[in-house]
């Protein structure tokens, strides 16, 4: 897997969401599209993230800009994680996997000294011609909703 790079076309993808529908990349030609990896459903970092995401939403939309969150969790995990924090945006259940690895963030990782394959957190600003315009990797949940608004000039 080689490393995507800012002004590479972004890797295409297509996937199902919380409530079943299908949505691709193609579909936001013309919007910025912020797209955010994260580990999993309903745990301390990512709820934090996803609520960011969630509070802000009102911000991104007016720069043009859509939320597309993606794990590798099953759509009923996203169903939950979305209705119980109003999360107003897609999260696409990657099962397979295709689009973390095509997005090279899926990675070994290191928790209390066990090596194990998983996401790392990570984000790709993506604009309306398709092309990578920036990468967040190895996120701080916290405070990169204020690295993306900042991006979205």
């Amino acid at each position: 897997m080689h490393e995507l790079a800012i002004g590479q076309p972004a890797p295409a993808f297509a996937g199902v969401t919380q409530d079943g529908g299908k949505i691709s990349l193609g579909d936001f030609k013309g919007k910025n599209v912020i797209l955010y990896f994260y580990p999993k459903d309903d745990t301390p970092g990512c709820t934090t993230e996803a609520c960011n995401f969630r509070d802000a939403h009102g911000a991104l939309l007016k720069k043009g800009a859509v939320v597309i969150g993606v794990s590798a969790d099953p759509v009923k995990a996203h169903e939950k994680f979305a209705k119980k924090f109003s999360l107003p945006f897609p999260l696409i259940a990657d099962e397979d996997r295709s689009i973390v690895e095509a997005y090279g963030v899926w990675v070994e990782k290191s928790m209390y000294g066990k090596k194990y394959m998983g996401i790392e957190r990570s984000t790709f600003l993506i604009d309306g011609a398709g092309k990578i315009k920036a990468i967040f990797r190895k996120v701080k949940p916290d405070k990169h909703i204020d690295d993306v608004l900042a991006a979205l000039v």
